[in-house]
Parts: structure tokens; C-alpha cells; sequence
């Protein structure tokens, strides 16, 4: 027991293991008390946080990794979707104080529906990353949005805002509409919309790493994670099919302004690849 209390005197995390009668208060007074599950008294079991079911220790370090893995596709995934919503409202906010056409709320919501369901859960099943266990322990005081998670939401948030005014503003002045200005702005606002939609699909990507670049192997090993953006892409895109246009209030699109758009999710890839570039270089892990 003095031992278990000198580490959490120190601000440690005690995990104590004991399977006799002698252990239970040690058990009781550790953070985490693991009884034995086969050697085990039931005094120690019953004073115990949870059960080794079988005797190994080996086990326990599984545990802590599995537990890892959690915590970070938990932050995985809120990373996206705020970082997605902050891009969002920031979009709406702008048009609106410039006096520009908005999106609509339908378009809104297809985007959210589309976007914040398939990839989110699928950040959450990601793999153990590697590596996961040479990491420090995170400490008492650590939450989801630690370790760059809220700085990397808003500036991540910022950027793809940024993208998705830019795209509206090329919408005004390219594609087969120049000369009409009423379609020209039907053009300008289906891309903005497509572009808010689609840039998140590639924004997902990042938020598979949070300082680390997503240019490695095993990117693209989670299967699910595949499947949701293939499946949530064309989903966003089937808004272009004719019955669906006049449903969502968008304009049928070239190739040029596609082009536009899919080069910003792929700026949206590049810019974050790079400021985490810069935060390693700085010695964020």
C-alpha cells in the first residue's frame, strides 16, 4: 500500500496486481486492482477493478495498447468532425457578411448527413497505429482535445472554410456560363457545396493522423474506412444525376470547374501534410 501511494504521489497512474487475501488492500488502494482470474482468492477478485481471465501479464500490455487505440481513433474522430464544422459554419458566416449567395439548407444537411456518418465511424474502428506504445502516458490531466487535437480543429476548420470561399469565387469566373451571371452564380454555389461535401472526404484522411503523414503503407489497410469514403463520395456526387439537381438546387458542372474542386481537397491534403510537417520538425508526436 505505502508503495502504490509513493507512485500516486508522484502523479502516476498505479495499476496493481495480487491474487491473495495479503493484496486486497493494495488492490483496493491502486488506481486499476487486477485480481487473478485462475490463481485468484475471491477476497482479491472482489477487491479488484477487473479480472486477468487468464493469469498472463502479456495480456495486460494488450489491454494498454487496445486502450490506446481507442483513445486515439476517439480523437480521430472528433478531430474530423468539428474540424469539418468549424469549416462549415465559417463558410456560411463569410458568405453571409460578404452579401454572397448562401448555401441552402438542404445542401447543408445532405453534407452533414453524407459526411458526418460512414467516415466518422470509420475513424473510430481504425488499426493500432505503430509505434502506439513507445508513446508517453498521457497524464491525469489529458482530454480528447489534448496533445494538438483543438489547435488542429480550428486551423484545420479555418483552411478548409478558406478552400470552399475560393472555390466559390473560381465558380464565378470560369465554366460555360460566363456570359450569363444568374447561371454563372448557380455554378459558383454548386461548387461551393461540392466542394464543402467532398473536401471533408479528404479532410478524413488527415484525421487519420494527427501529427503523422498520412504518405505511408498503411493508410489505406482499414477496409471499412475504404469502403465509407468510396461509398459517401458518391453519394455527394450523385447530387450532379438530373433527377437530383433540381432537389438540391445545383447546376450540372463541367470538367473544369470538377477540376477546381478536386483540387481543393487535394490542397486541403498537401497544406495539412505540411504544417504537420513543421509541428515534427518541432517535436510533436
Amino acid at each position: 500500500v505505502r508503495i502504490v501511494k509513493a507512485w500516486q504521489a508522484n502523479d502516476k497512474i498505479v495499476a496493481m496486481t495480487g491474487d491473495g487475501v495479503n493484496d486486497a488492500p493494495s488492490l483496493k488502494q491502486a488506481d486499476i486492482g487486477i485480481g487473478m482470474g485462475i490463481t485468484g482468492t475471491e477476497v482479491s477478485k472482489g477487491a479488484s477493478d477487473m479480472v486477468l481471465a487468464d493469469d498472463n501479464f502479456a495480456t495486460i500490455v494488450e489491454a494498454v495498447k487496445q486502450g490506446r487505440k481507442v483513445f486515439s481513433n476517439i480523437q480521430k474522430a472528433i478531430l474530423y468532425l468539428m474540424s469539418c464544422n468549424v469549416g462549415e459554419v465559417l463558410t456560411v458566416f463569410m458568405m453571409t457578411m460578404l452579401g454572397w449567395d448562401i448555401l441552402e439548407p438542404v445542401q447543408l444537411l445532405w453534407i452533414n448527413l453524407v459526411t458526418d456518418t460512414l467516415p466518422a465511424i470509420a475513424l473510430g474502428v481504425e488499426p493500432v497505429e505503430d509505434g502506439i506504445m513507445d508513446r508517453k502516458p498521457r497524464g491525469k490531466k489529458s482530454n480528447f482535445f489534448s496533445g494538438g487535437v483543438a489547435s488542429s480543429i480550428i486551423y484545420q476548420g479555418i483552411l478548409e472554410g478558406v478552400l470552399v470561399l475560393g472555390a466559390y469565387q473560381f465558380g464565378l469566373h470560369v465554366g460555360p456560363h460566363i456570359n450569363n451571371p444568374q447561371l454563372q452564380h448557380g455554378d459558383a454555389l454548386t461548387m461551393a457545396f461540392l466542394t464543402l461535401g467532398l473536401i471533408q472526404l479528404f479532410h478524413a484522411f488527415n484525421s487519420k493522423y494527427i501529427h503523422q503523414s498520412i504518405f505511408r503503407k498503411h493508410t489505406f489497410s482499414n477496409k471499412w474506412f475504404n469502403g465509407a469514403i468510396l461509398i459517401a463520395a458518391v453519394i455527394m456526387a450523385s447530387v450532379e444525376l438530373p433527377f437530383m439537381t433540381k432537389l438540391f438546387d445545383v447546376t450540372e458542372l463541367d470538367p473544369i470547374q470538377w477540376l477546381v474542386i478536386l483540387c481543393a481537397g487535394v490542397l486541403m491534403i498537401l497544406i495539412v501534410e505540411l504544417v504537420k510537417l513543421v509541428q515534427r520538425s518541432m517535436g510533436k508526436r
